[in-house]
């Protein structure tokens, strides 16, 4: 059901502005793939909900588009704009690359029929034989995606030696839109089926903290390293013209929260999910909900409250009800600003800044060499993430160029073992003459640990470094629409503080089905 009576609109600005105070609604356009178009240019349908693009976790894009580039962290699939504008104008604004954990969900009806599956010229086929291929570009939607890749660690770490590891993750994906189905208007229903095998190389024989791949993001001691889960289902509402939405199920909080668009390409899991927010992401995410808030053209407020975390990590891979309000709450607060830079408007910029909150009984130990330490009934923590495009190859229409990315994350040293986390690279996309869906990236990320921290590991005789740095270097080649190669190579400096420097290589692979 429509609403778009501007007093209505206004007044809910106003609450819930007042209610969220200095939140943000990350609304009706997730930071998966923000692709805005102006009105002039598109066609309207008021009986949709904006089409959301199939996602691949934990840093995945899509590989099934028209437009140059590959698919998968998340998989791959979208069509890799931002929407925001400064002035009126009547060209997408693309922005290479996509979010750090996946999830494309276009912004309006407009736009979600602009980067519609029905624009692909060879749709992926259902992955249910016996459903009718109508139905793909209809009211429910099907993909699957495969992900794998094998690291060699080369040097250093924990142990001596050279282990090589295989590890994959299947996703499977399926979408169905309310409107399409001609039940309501503007309602989706998304279901997303996962399993992960293979064994994880960093908490045996690298080390290090922040996790040198995406497929292992957030698994420490006591998770389950291989699992088959439905990691999400939720239901998703739009109103006033897609001014305010409202999800509502079990979600991946990174998908659209503290994340940069840039990030997501690479391997290393920091530059998706960084290791100081304890959100519920993959492989462990949460019942909550989630509302979004469109303010302007270039700003919006979002705002999430999920069940909370355990307070040694993620409470793994269940449904979400067997431990639902034991763990008390985490809540997370977003604003977001998109302006175009450059002489036309031709360079996209995503800013997203906020806080996160957990609450809990007493489980945040005060980090001290005291035999009596103080017990906190919270944790906090703030983030600034910014995507920037600094040069386009060919225009405001092309996403061909160079971008640049960075991150910063902040928590109470006296209850956090990693008290700053920064992370910042450089992403460009066709860099090789006639290569114009690759990519090359480079990234640098550091988790410093907290001095609290370190002084209370001194005290037990371990000697904590000042920080932990992982450098990261790849290729990504996009062999063809369903296929994707990328070579990378690690270099992480003192992993957790305390192991020897090591070198990681290895070779990631993404197929769409």
């Amino acid at each position: 059901m429509l609403l778009s009576n501007s007093g209505i609109h206004n007044g809910l600005v106003g609450l819930l502005f007042t209610t969220v105070f200095g939140t943000s609604l990350q609304a009706i356009e997730p930071p998966d793939d923000q692709t805005k178009s102006s009105s002039d240019d598109l066609l309207t349908d008021t009986n949709q909900a904006p089409e959301l693009a199939l996602p691949a976790q934990p840093n995945r894009k899509p590989l099934n588009v028209e437009t140059s580039r590959p698919k998968e962290s998340q998989a791959q699939r979208d069509k890799l704009t931002t929407s925001a504008r400064s002035g009126p104008r009547t060209t997408q604004q693309i922005m290479p690359g996509r979010p750090g954990r996946n999830l494309d969900l276009p912004s309006t009806v407009e736009e979600a029929q602009e980067s519609s599956i029905d624009s692909l010229e060879e749709p992926v086929e259902p992955i249910l034989w016996i459903i009718p291929r109508e139905l793909r570009g209809g009211g429910i939607t099907f993909e699957c995606i495969y992900t794998g890749e094998t690291f060699t660690k080369a040097k250093g770490g924990i142990n001596p030696g050279r282990p090589t590891n295989y590890r994959s993750n299947l996703d499977v994906v399926a979408i169905a839109d309310t409107g399409k189905l001609g039940w309501w208007d503007r309602g989706r229903l998304f279901v997303y089926g996962q399993n992960l095998s293979g064994r994880p190389l960093s908490e045996s024989e690298v080390g290090d903290i922040q996790l040198f791949s995406n497929l292992d993001s957030t698994i420490g001691p006591g998770q389950r390293p291989q699992f088959t889960a439905i990691s999400e289902y939720w239901y998703e509402q739009f109103f006033m013209d897609d001014i305010l939405s409202f999800r509502l199920g079990k979600q991946d909080t990174n998908a659209i929260f503290a994340l940069t668009d840039l990030g997501g390409e690479f391997v290393h899991s920091s530059f998706g999910a960084p290791p100081i927010i304890p959100m519920p992401t993959f492989p462990s995410n949460a019942l909550g909900i989630s509302a979004f808030l469109k303010l302007t053209e270039t700003a919006t407020l979002g705002v999430g409250v999920y069940d909370g975390t355990l307070a040694d990590g993620p409470q793994g891979v269940r449904w979400g009800f067997d431990t639902l309000g034991e763990n008390g709450a985490f809540s997370i607060y977003q604003a977001e600003w998109k302006p175009q830079l450059g002489t036309e408007g031709e360079l996209p910029t995503t800013i997203r800044t906020g806080m996160w909150h957990h609450n809990d009984k007493e489980v945040w130990t005060e980090l001290t060499a005291d035999p009596d330490p103080v017990t906190f009934n919270q944790n906090y923590g703030f983030f600034l993430t910014a995507d920037q495009m600094i040069f386009k190859e060919n225009g405001a229409d092309d996403d061909q160029g160079l971008g640049v990315f960075g991150q910063y994350f902040s928590a109470p040293e006296n209850r956090n073992m990693i008290g700053a986390y920064f992370g910042a690279g450089l992403v460009y996309k066709g860099f090789l003459p006639g290569r114009d869906e690759d990519y090359l990236g480079l990234g640098f990320a550091q988790a410093i640990f907290s001095d609290d921290f370190r002084t209370q590991e001194a005290f037990h005789g371990t000697d904590i470094g000042h920080s932990e740095k992982a450098t990261e270097l790849f290729y990504k080649w996009v062999v063809g629409p369903k296929l994707s190669l990328q070579p990378d190579l690690q270099y992480i400096a003192s992993p957790s503080g305390q192991y020897r420097d090591a070198i990681v290589s290895g070779l990631r692979f993404e197929a769409v089905f």
